[in-house]
């Protein structure tokens, strides 16, 4: 008997995050017998893949800013229909190759609105032969100021036999952000945090980690948290931008940078680093806050809130309720305050753990395989 073979589609534009839970899905996948083709719409971001997924990196796109109102390519070019079609015609024909029996779009329908007629020609497809069609999100979607986004999300997902929220209700059930989830009937299942494998035992270390995710809305965050390390010598501190900040930008960090502070563009271990850091200094992305819950490292968060953006902020706030996280509004952030916070940190008692699933990739992966079978 072959195999069952999953094909997940996936789009980040300025932040690396739905990648890596791409990958993190994909390699539970494979642990579990099966075959796995990950389509890559965004730049090549670094990351490793693991072993047994296949990656396929289309032609990407990428955002012009932070408003995500402009997609371009890596060249800052706009994407033209030509550019499209060829995306189009890579994709489909890769998906008939490969012949899966279950497709997954990774955040698609409650966001990449503007990726619907290549992600529809998609589902078309998979539908026409059979495969599964399941939808894979994250635990909190940004706010729409008009209600009828909703609806037509509601309406893009009738053909889904099933939407996997990748969070826990008792931290934030995705109803908290998606107000018809109720309308989604059995279909939705939250599955639990996708936290990455367990890295090895290893001592907390004495270390102020900050990490600022893909890089593309860090600046400010990796300039700021520069002068705080200034305040905390006694300390080492390392400052991982991620690639997408700018050179000259990286080039001037660590040019400023005192001999207790390290600054690098990408680290593959940066989920055991955060693991195991005295603090993680991170904007609250998914990941970054996944990886410190699953390592029960202290947080202080900066939420990113450019562009009326609040996901990271209701995940910061929800965490700071409950005792996990220090939370700094990007708007009141400067290097004394975010001192102030990290010292917080470093000197209040270990938070207790959160009753949370953290072991999403593992039920996902097993929720996958049944409708695969």
């Amino acid at each position: 008997m072959s195999p069952p073979r999953f094909f997940l589609w996936v789009q980040h534009l300025l932040g690396t995050g739905h990648l890596r839970r791409a990958l993190l899905l994909g390699e539970a996948l494979v642990a579990r017998g099966a075959r796995v083709l990950v389509a890559s719409g965004g730049p090549p971001a670094g990351l490793p893949v693991p072993a047994g997924v296949e990656l396929l990196e289309l032609p990407p796109i990428v955002a012009r800013d932070a408003a995500f109102s402009t997609l371009v390519t890596p060249a800052g070019d706009p994407v033209d229909d030509r550019y499209w079609t060829m995306r189009r015609e890579r994709l489909l024909a890769a998906f008939r190759a490969f012949d899966p029996d279950v497709l997954v779009v990774e955040h698609w329908p409650f966001g990449r609105s503007a990726f619907k007629p290549e992600v529809s020609a998609l589902l078309d497809v998979a539908r026409s032969r059979g495969a599964r069609r399941v939808a894979s999100v994250r635990d909190i979607l940004v706010s729409k100021a008009d209600p009828s986004k909703y609806r037509r999300m509601v309406e893009h997902a009738a053909g889904l036999d099933r939407i996997l929220v990748h969070g826990d209700p008792a931290l934030l059930p995705f109803a908290a952000s998606f107000p018809l989830a109720q309308e989604l009937g059995e279909r939705l299942v939250h599955t639990g945090y996708l936290a990455p494998p367990a890295p090895a035992a290893a001592e907390r270390s004495r270390e102020i980690l900050v990490s600022a995710g893909g890089g593309a809305v860090g600046e400010r965050l990796c300039r700021v948290a520069l002068e705080a390390a200034r305040a905390t010598t006694e300390r080492p501190w390392r400052i991982v931008t991620g690639g997408g900040l700018r050179a000259a930008e990286f080039a001037s960090l660590r040019e400023r940078a005192p001999a207790h502070v390290l600054v690098e563009r990408h680290r593959p271990d940066l989920a055991a680093l955060v693991a195991r850091a005295a603090v993680s200094v991170s904007q609250a992305g998914y990941n970054t806050v996944v990886e410190a819950l699953a390592g029960g490292t202290p947080m202080v968060l900066v939420p990113f809130a450019a562009e009326a953006e609040d996901e990271q902020t209701r995940r910061a706030l929800a965490l700071a309720a409950r005792g996990r996280a220090r939370l700094v509004p990007e708007a009141g952030l400067s290097a004394s305050r975010l001192a102030r916070a990290v010292e917080a940190a470093l000197t209040e008692p270990a938070p207790a753990a959160l009753p949370i699933r953290l072991d999403g990739a593992a039920r996902s992966a097993e929720l996958l395989l049944e409708l695969a079978r």
